[in-house]
């Protein structure tokens, strides 16, 4: 019986998922996330820079997705991301958090948070190879990490892409 490992970054080229706005320098990974990692998507960080490392010289930016093989509204998604990818290191997508939070002291609840500040980050996430590449020589602190929380802990700048049709893309 095979085995497949989460950790290993399973590559897609833009060709191969049929990414029009990929133009062939778009490198599309899966990696452990959604429902079964928790709210992020973690990549194995030892394998995610070895993988960068070979990526060929011509692909620009990565993307990330929690799926094994991305069904077409996400490449649909991917490539509305890219369409408006520029002036920053990285794009993932959002929902405003709806859900309640509350601060806690071992089993105690402290206070609530307001949400009006808070976003849930969902993929794809979309980020430029050479700012990934320098967040990952900066050595990550943990054996796995979300790409994009790479790139924001070493300064990137990231820009929210709305999952509904009725927000607008932001900064943060």
């Amino acid at each position: 019986m095979a085995m497949s490992s989460p950790h290993l970054l399973r590559p897609f080229s833009g060709r191969q998922l049929g990414l029009v706005e990929g133009d062939g320098k778009v490198m599309v990974f899966a990696v452990l996330g959604g429902r079964y990692a928790g709210p992020s998507m973690l990549a194995h960080v030892p394998t995610l820079i070895r993988r960068i490392n070979e990526l060929p010289d011509e692909v620009d930016v990565v993307v990330f997705v929690d799926e094994a093989n991305p069904v077409p509204a996400s490449v649909a998604r991917i490539d509305d991301m890219l369409s408006v990818f520029d002036g920053v290191d990285a794009m993932v997508c959002y929902q405003v958090a709806t859900e309640a939070m509350k601060v806690i002291a071992g089993q105690t609840v402290l206070r609530g948070i307001d949400r009006s500040q808070l976003v849930a980050v969902r993929g794809p996430e979309v980020i430029l190879r050479s700012r990934l590449q320098k967040a990952l020589e900066q050595r990550p602190p943990d054996l796995w990490m979300s790409p994009t929380a790479l790139v924001a802990a070493a300064g990137g700048r990231i820009k929210l892409f709305p999952e509904g049709a009725d927000q607008s893309p932001t900064t943060a």
